[in-house]
């Protein structure tokens, strides 16, 4: 079997098809006061209207932790101070194959200031099913609660 056809092992054992243009993507998931930062997508991106975490394209040669802490200053202002490696997981959008490393972020420095004109909350943990997410987001949100089982 040659590389562009492997199925390697996903979490649980799950196969998934590895592709050539798969973009690896750090998000952090900003935890202050039990509750999580989460911003709206733009209008006219792809999945507009729905609630993120902060996050973005890891650069060649770039290391997801690095990636993660650069993002999430640029898009929020916010400094992450200690990461905790959370999940990494893949999913596959009809515009592209993503790998996310996802970090929880406890107590990030400094106030919001948002990237853009979007929209942001600081929404408690157990009210996050309240808010339309990407498809993605679930098993983030599932390893969060596994993480902080007492903060659901």
């Amino acid at each position: 079997m040659n590389d562009s056809t492997a199925m390697p092992e996903g979490p649980e054992g799950i196969a998934f098809e590895e592709t050539p243009d798969r973009v690896d993507v750090a998000l952090v998931l900003p935890l202050r006061d039990g509750k999580l930062l989460v911003a709206r997508r733009s209008p006219g991106s792809h999945l507009a209207g729905l609630w993120e975490f902060p996050g973005g394209k890891i650069e060649a040669g770039e290391d997801p932790a690095a990636a993660a802490r650069r993002e999430l200053r640029e898009e929020t202002g916010l400094g992450a101070g200690h990461l905790e490696p959370l999940t990494v997981l893949v999913h596959d959008y009809a515009e592209a194959p993503l790998r996310f490393h996802v970090f929880l972020a406890r107590d990030p420095v400094g106030e919001v200031r948002m990237d853009g004109d979007r929209k942001f909350l600081w929404q408690p943990l157990t009210s996050l099913q309240e808010l339309r997410m990407p498809p993605a987001n679930e098993p983030m949100l599932r390893a969060l609660r596994w993480r902080l089982p007492d903060a659901f």
